[in-house]
Parts: C-alpha cells; structure tokens; sequence
C-alpha cells in the first residue's frame, strides 16, 4: 500500500536549492561565522584625583604603564584559574601573527598576551582620565578582567609611591566609572566587513549577469534587431472616391473623425490656397458641433469674405480688439443667428493673411476658450512659414489644411512639412473639390493667352451673327 503524503502535501524532495541560493547561502553563513570566536568589550576609566588638568607627559606616561606586559601579567594573577585558561585557550585565533613556538607557552602568558591583544587605552576629559576598553569571549569574563587591570594597575601605583624617598610629582589616581559591558556581541573586524561586503557586491553582479539575456549572435533578421521610434506626428488623410469632397460631406467626415480619434478641442482649419473655402468649413463644422457640444467660432482671417459677414454689426469688437486688449470677453462673443454657437468675429481692425498668428496673446485666448468650451473651431489663414506657430502647437490643436484636388499632389506634402516644422502634432489633410466656378477660373489659368487674330476673329463672327439675326 503506498505511502500517503506528508502533511501540507510537501516532502523534503520537492524542494531543491539552485546554484544562487546556495551561493546566498554561503554568504549568509559567512556574516554569522566573522563574528565568532565572539567578543564582548568591558569599558572602564581610571581618573586623576585633582582639579586641575595634569601635565600631558602625565597622562602619556600611565597609558604606557597600562598598555606594558608587566601590568598584563599582574592582571592576569588576579584572575581565577579558569578565567586564565579561557583566555588563554583563545591565543591561536586572536593573535595570527604570534610566533609558531607561542602555544608552548606557559598559560599565564598567553592569557597576559590575549588581554594585550584586546586592550585600547584612550584619554578622556582632556587628559583628566583615562579609558580602558577589554575584549573577552563572554561579557562577564570582560568585566572581571577590566577591574583586575584596574585593581593592579592602582595596586602598582600605590607600591611604587610607599617605596619612594621623595614625594611623588604624578597626581594620586583613583578608579572612576565601574567597568560595564554590552552583552551583544562585537561587530566583526574592519577587514572582515569589507571582504564580506565585496563578497555580496560581486555576487550581486554575477546573478544579474547570468539572467540578463544573452546577446545573439550570428546573421540578424529583422525580428531580432529592435524597433525604430517612429514620430509623434499623427496625419490623416480625407478625401472622395474621386478625389475630393465637397464642403458638407467634408465638414461630416471630419466630425466623424473628430469622434473617433478622441481629438483635441482645439481645432484649426487652415489652407494656403483657399482661404474662403476654409472659412467656410470652419463656420460649416462649428454650426455642426453646436447641436451637441459647446462650441466657439473664432474668426482669425480678417481678409475672409466669408468670416466678416458672421455677425450683422460690422463694427462690432472681435479678434483684433481682444488680442490688443481693447475690449474684453463679453464684449468680443456673439451668438450665431444660424445654430448655438458663440462667434467672435475678425473684429473693426481685422488684419488677413499669416501676420495674425504672429499675436503674443493668441494663444493666452484660445487657451482660455478651450477651459470654456468643448470646442474651439478657429478659421485661420494659412500657418505656413508664419511666426508664432510654436505658441499655438503647444496647445496641441488639431489641424486641418485644406488643399484643392484640382493642385498638384506635392501642394499637400509641402504644405504637411510646413506644418511638422512648427511641430503641430495632430493633423489632417483635407482634398476638397472646388465649385464650377473655382474650377473655371483654374482652367483658365491653364489655357494659353488668346491672341490678336483669335480676337478679331470672335469680333468678326458676333457682328456676322447679329446681322443674320437682324435681318431675320
């Protein structure tokens, strides 16, 4: 009958270590093992017994004698016997540079030398004492064997003054702080840290090495190399089936554009050959987005026939009053007497052409309308090469440059490149057919001059017919 599974459904087998966390491991069990053998320090003072500070030479003098192996040995006599061997069982590791012949040593030496090894004598109070600190392999071993060097260094003391003849010049010394230890133990040494944390670094760099993907290698196609940024232009193309649209169904294909593309309130029609036609879809397109939205027409060409005739009051304030600050707000908005939408008209000063964007509050204005309306339909005259389409790009407006389908197919890529050089992020190009009579006059731009014979001859053949006529 097999076995059932261990509790919680996991066995030791399931589980194997790989190659990095056993690494980690080690490492770990390297951090634990620096801080043995352990060592904990006991810290003490020794003062002198005046007010006043005592010479330096003083000060020097009793931080030799406590720091000379003759005092170690004394210290070590008061020790008990056990305190002696441990000490002195710890010689090997805490001195790595004793001589070979140090273990054949007696064991009072080499408890004396350990108590060396692990003693530092500093001045305190500005030379009016001294501190002693003591390692040792557990803290109360560390506080007996700071007032055993305490108590032989004073018992020393007051020898050396009863033997002498003459009184002596050094200040009578007396024990200060009773000695007090920390019973964590100490950190590892200076060296053993940074070879544990240069340890750490380089496998920190190893495993991030190992799972970075590897370079490849030999012949490259195309699915390896890595993508070309594109640009951050987005361009749109609308047009008929033969080419171009007329003025409604472009004004509905640009709503519906508007709609899906999810584009900026900010919207300018523009065109560097005809202007009337793209005021006449700016008003077309605001009167449109004015049954659902709040809308604003702003008449920017004052050369436009067709902008300057929005409001019945030509002199009513508009464009030109409110970006020279002669009039505000209120008095620059009308209401369109066709649909809801609000106009501002070209204005009594109106100027044309692309001089008008080159005004320092224009984008201040359509900044403004755009926290007021939900579109902001701009009939401007054409961007190209005009100073201050910079200012209006960081609105991040939505272009719209209409081009004639009768031009020819370079007029549209010039006129997006002028366009992209003012760094107009969203644009579309617009294909509108022309009106029979825009056509004619294209046409007849195209035809050759008529010469004096041909004139002469239409003459001759309008006078013949009206005499056949009168005669008849």
């Amino acid at each position: 009958m097999a076995q059932a599974p261990a509790a919680g459904g996991w066995s030791a087998r399931a589980w194997r270590p790989s190659l990095w966390q056993v690494a980690w491991l080690a490492l770990l069990l390297a951090v634990v093992a620096s801080f043995f053998p352990l060592r904990f320090t006991a810290t003490t003072t020794i003062a002198f017994d005046v007010g006043a500070q005592p010479p330096a030479m003083a000060a020097r003098g009793v931080a030799q004698v406590l720091a000379s192996r003759e005092l170690a040995y004394k210290a070590v006599d008061r020790l008990g016997s056990d305190d002696r061997a441990r000490l002195a069982g710890g010689f090997g590791i805490r001195l790595p540079g004793a001589r070979a012949d140090a273990e054949e040593r007696p064991e009072p030496v080499r408890a004396a030398w350990r108590l060396l090894d692990d003693l530092n004598v500093t001045t305190i109070n500005g030379g009016r004492g001294l501190r002693l600190t003591l390692s040792a392999p557990t803290p109360s071993l560390a506080l007996r064997a700071a007032d055993a060097y305490v108590a032989a260094f004073l018992a020393l003391d007051a020898e050396t003054r009863a033997a002498a003849d003459e009184p002596a010049t050094l200040p009578t010394l007396r024990h200060g702080e009773s000695a007090h230890v920390a019973f964590l133990p100490d950190p590892p040494r200076p060296l053993a840290l940074a070879l544990l944390l240069a340890a750490a670094v380089t496998l920190l760099l190893a495993q991030r090495n190992a799972a970075a993907e590897p370079e490849v290698e030999g012949p490259l196609t195309g699915t390896d190399l890595p993508l070309e940024l594109k640009g951050s232009h987005r361009i749109a193309w609308l047009g008929g089936p033969d080419g171009g649209l007329e003025i409604e169904p472009a004004v509905a294909r640009l709503a519906a554009q508007m709609a899906r593309s999810g584009t900026s309130s900010l919207v300018i029609l523009t065109s560097d050959d005809l202007p009337e036609a793209s005021a006449a879809c700016a008003v077309a397109l605001a009167r449109r987005l004015s049954d659902e939205a709040r809308v604003a027409l702003v008449a920017l060409d004052g050369a436009s026939e067709n902008l300057a005739t929005l409001v019945a009051d030509p002199w009513s304030p508009g464009m030109s009053e409110l970006l020279f600050g002669v009039a505000g707000f209120g008095e620059t908005i009308h209401r369109d007497a066709h649909s809801r939408a609000h106009v501002i008209p070209p204005g009594r000063d109106a100027r044309g052409g692309p001089a008008v964007i080159g005004a320092e509050r224009l984008a201040l204005v359509l900044e403004s309308l755009k926290r007021t309306y939900d579109y902001v339909v701009v009939a401007a005259p054409s961007l190209s090469g005009a100073n201050g389409g910079e200012r209006l790009s960081a609105l991040d407006p939505l272009v719209v440059c209409l081009s004639a389908d009768t031009a020819p197919s370079t007029a549209a890529v010039e006129s997006f490149d002028a366009l992209a050089e003012q760094r107009f992020a969203r644009v579309v190009m617009l294909c509108l057919a022309l009106p029979p009579a825009e056509n004619e006059g294209a046409e007849d731009e195209g035809r050759p001059l008529p010469t004096i014979d041909v004139v002469a001859s239409r003459s001759l053949h309008r006078e013949t017919s009206m005499r056949y006529a009168g005669a008849a």
